[in-house]
């Protein structure tokens, strides 16, 4: 007993990770190959298209939406929707698969193949249990191990970050979870002590945040309040945090560095170190769904992942008790939630809840241990903690229905979803309640005119 006591945190961590691995395995696609598809197939075209057919370049006759997920540029030569971040990061899992499949006949060592699938999945449930061992290493320094403990499982198991773990796998949100939480954690570390690699390494994870999502560019604006020491001056915190220069040289040089194959890339293959590869897709900035965005019935981030409802009601505690954290969340996530609901597409395609958001969920940890601190402090309100374990049963549940194809992909309304609440089957009528977004409309205008019933 007294080992497990003392151990008690990595115990619990090692339990969810391997419940997570387990669950990925057993629910994931990936024995229907049903894995490398959609998005994940267009993330994934650059490394079969490098490592097995050596055609990095994607250049003759190629295979264009079946094999590798390609358009023609306007130089009239191959180009990828996506960038190649998510790649870049799920290399040493493909060749995983690539070499299981070399080494048994009964698999085609073809890119495609069921190994390749299993990797690329589990690829999700490794970036998801690390960034979890990362964001708890930073919460550590800031709360007690039981909160500490408490927030990463309500974020592990509370939020949509679970579904993209364990069923929806090869998605860029676990990836991206994964590199903001190791960016709070290195960061945290080198305004202590900057030492060369580690100004390089939080480049390296800094341009790859933006190399897989061009808006998260914004994810630099909190760190510039995260970092500082509530007893400094903020003419003091900005010298320690801007010199010496030199260490600002070195971040920016490691975000080259990582973004240079990219740039190399797109010079190529369009004739531009930049290139807008998302071509008639856009931004609508007069015209923002911010509050579809948040409480929508088709994928409202409120109503599919209440927990982060508490994480914004631990804005009050946080500021009382660790306001540059407070100052930082709030000053970054206004103009966040602004150009992610801009996009044409606010409710981005096929989907369990706002998933785009699940990239921020280490920055939201941060009030929802605030909020957990301040409820374990006091024996009445200790009671209340059972809201989040009831937000983690729902959010299962929920995560289960949308599983079964009960809750739809893009199609929910609030009559719909009223149909289907704690439902373990669809009842008579359900279908006819459901109504297709108009993408068309919606692409053009950045307004939806016409819907239609799935039925």
């Amino acid at each position: 007993m007294g080992f497990l006591k003392k151990h008690i945190y990595t115990v619990l961590l090692i339990v969810a990770s391997f419940v997570l691995i387990w669950q990925n395995i057993s629910n994931s696609k990936w024995r229907e190959n049903q894995i490398i598809r959609s998005d994940v197939a267009i993330y994934y075209t650059y490394l079969p298209a490098t490592f097995i057919y050596g055609n990095p370049l994607f250049e003759g006759e190629v295979e264009q939406d079946s094999k590798f997920r390609i358009h023609t540029s306007p130089t009239g030569r191959n180009a990828v929707k996506m960038s190649m971040g998510v790649a870049m990061l799920e290399t040493p899992f493909f060749l995983g698969g690539h070499l299981y499949a070399l080494l048994d006949s009964r698999y085609e060592a073809d890119g495609f193949s069921s190994p390749y699938h299993l990797s690329i999945s589990l690829s999700s449930v490794f970036f998801t249990i690390f960034g979890l061992i990362f964001l708890g290493l930073f919460l550590k320094k800031r709360f007690s191990k039981t909160v500490t403990l408490l927030t990463l499982f309500f974020i592990a198991f509370g939020t949509n970050l679970y579904h993209y773990t364990v069923n929806e796998t090869g998605m860029a949100h676990p990836p991206n979870f994964f590199l903001v939480a190791a960016l709070l954690l290195l960061t945290d570390r080198w305004i202590l002590d900057k030492k060369i690699w580690k100004s390089l390494l939080i480049g390296l994870v800094f341009g790859m945040i933006v190399l897989i999502r061009p808006i998260n560019i914004l994810f630099c604006v909190p760190f510039l309040f995260f970092l500082k020491q509530p007893e400094d001056l903020w003419k003091v915190h900005l010298q320690r945090l801007f010199l010496p220069l030199s260490h600002i040289v070195l971040i920016i040089v490691g975000a080259f560095l990582i973004m240079l194959p990219q740039l190399l890339f797109w010079k190529v293959q369009t004739g531009g170190f930049m290139y807008y590869s998302y071509r008639d897709e856009g931004f609508f900035w007069t015209n923002p769904h911010i509050w579809e965005g948040l409480f929508s019935f088709r994928k409202g981030w409120l109503l599919y992942t209440p927990m982060m409802f508490l994480a914004l009601l631990g804005l009050i505690p946080l500021y009382k008790t660790k306001k540059e954290f407070f100052i930082g969340i709030v000053v970054f996530i206004v103009p966040f939630l602004y150009i992610t609901f801009s996009w044409w597409c606010w409710w981005y395609g096929g989907g369990f809840g706002a998933r785009t958001l699940i990239d921020i969920l280490p920055f939201m940890a941060i009030p929802l241990a605030a909020l957990l601190t301040w409820l374990l402090k006091n024996k009445v309100r200790m009671s209340l903690v059972l809201i989040p374990f009831f937000f983690v049963y729902l959010n299962n549940f929920q995560t289960w229905q949308y599983f079964k194809g009960y809750i739809h992909y893009d199609s929910m309304t609030k009559e719909g979803y009223k149909k289907i609440w704690w439902m373990t089957h669809t009842p008579e009528g359900y279908w006819e309640l459901l109504q297709r977004p108009d993408y068309e409309n919606a692409k053009l205008k950045g307004v939806e005119e016409e819907f239609v019933s799935v039925e």
